[in-house]
């Protein structure tokens, strides 16, 4: 038999099977997944750190030319300005819960334990509040029930959170995975975008480019909106602390300027500022300080974020909340960024199929 006559492979079998390609795709992507799982988590706050600061790094870049240093640079002015102050508030608060869990604990394991003297004095309600108590401290098998459960749960979330303050390594570890991934989406972001971007159009088509545009506006109107919210707040708590006269107002404000960066965390600042003045008896200063931070300071998180967001986007005022609440409870703190934006999405996919429909319509 000569060369010529040797079988050739036939040309459509050259490529392989589209299914053993498919089988061979979905093993890698689920041990790739598994991997990574645990990083998921940093290198999603990267991003959205990347996302939100790009603008900032094209502005360094007129001055710094070369990628890399301004990559380097950008990456040590978030960790200098966003990730050391946080990680600095972070021991000392877990370390000052944990305490006050233990108290907490103490205190209702006591069955002697009075309420303070100070919440008699309270108009209107402290006698209300003296006599519930009084009530549930007599109802035995109520209290006993409720207090295993309320230990239980306190015994968990106190477990937790000495788990994560003593898991120091892992911490350390996810925030320079963080560190590295923003450095390489400075270097690379636009790139990695792009070759997203071209991956997604080729399987979706054309039709998904519209609503990828949404993914950068919204993530930096839901970052912006934090940071500018969090300003405010605490101009205007520290404002009302200085005027209260509350003893360390420059530290509180400092710190409720940090805790405000997450949904309701200025309260965890001037709800035990002002029981302060009603302890000391000054009443009329609790009322003001009470109302001037739940109207105003709290006020501003329904106000100066939906601003931000709704301006980097279309999305109504009540998609916005939804997308803020939503995401939060679906996928914890980084679902305050991921919620506007697939709701976003979604808008612009629905307002896509609404033209298209009214193209596909015959004019009468």
């Amino acid at each position: 038999m000569n060369d010529g006559d040797m079988p050739t492979e036939a040309s459509g079998s050259s490529g392989g099977s589209p299914i053993v390609r498919g089988l061979l795709l979905a093993a890698l992507l689920v041990g790739a997944g598994t991997m990574l799982l645990s990083y998921v988590d940093p290198l999603l706050w990267a991003a959205i750190l990347a996302f939100a600061t790009y603008p900032f790094l094209t502005f360094l870049r007129r001055y710094v030319r070369r990628p890399l240093l301004s990559s380097l640079l950008m990456t040590v002015l978030v960790l200098t300005l966003v990730l050391v102050p946080l990680l600095s508030f972070a021991v000392p608060l877990t370390k000052e819960i944990l305490s006050e869990v233990a108290r907490l604990r103490s205190f209702l394991a006591n069955p002697k334990a009075e309420l303070p003297s100070w919440i008699a004095h309270i108009p209107a309600l402290g006698p209300r509040i003296e006599q519930a108590y009084q009530n549930f401290r007599a109802h035995t098998p109520s209290l006993s029930i409720y207090m295993d459960r309320l230990q239980s749960d306190l015994l968990t979330v106190g477990g937790r959170l000495f788990a994560l303050m003593n898991d120091v390594g892992k911490i350390a570890v996810k925030t320079l995975v963080l560190l590295l991934g923003l450095f390489s989406f400075y270097l690379k972001g636009p790139e990695i975008w792009q070759g997203i971007r071209t991956i997604l159009k080729h399987w979706g088509g054309p039709g998904v480019e519209e609503p990828l545009d949404q993914i950068a506006p919204v993530t930096r109107g839901v970052v912006y909106g934090m940071v500018f919210t969090a300003l405010a707040q605490a101009i205007f708590a520290g404002a009302g602390f200085a005027f209260a006269g509350i003893p360390g107002a420059l530290l509180l404000t400092l710190l409720l300027f940090f805790l405000a960066l997450f949904p309701m965390g200025a309260l965890a600042v001037w709800l035990p500022a002002s029981i302060t003045l009603l302890v000391q008896g000054r009443t009329m200063a609790f009322i003001l300080f009470l109302l001037w931070n739940a109207v105003v300071v709290g006020g501003m998180e329904n106000v100066i974020k939906p601003i931000f967001i709704g301006r980097s986007s279309e999305l109504p005022f009540i998609l916005i909340l939804l997308g803020v609440l939503g995401g939060i409870e679906a996928f914890g703190i980084i679902g305050l960024f991921i919620g506007p934006v697939l709701l976003a999405i979604l808008q612009t996919i629905w307002q896509e199929g609404i033209r298209v429909g009214e193209k596909a319509e015959p004019k009468p």
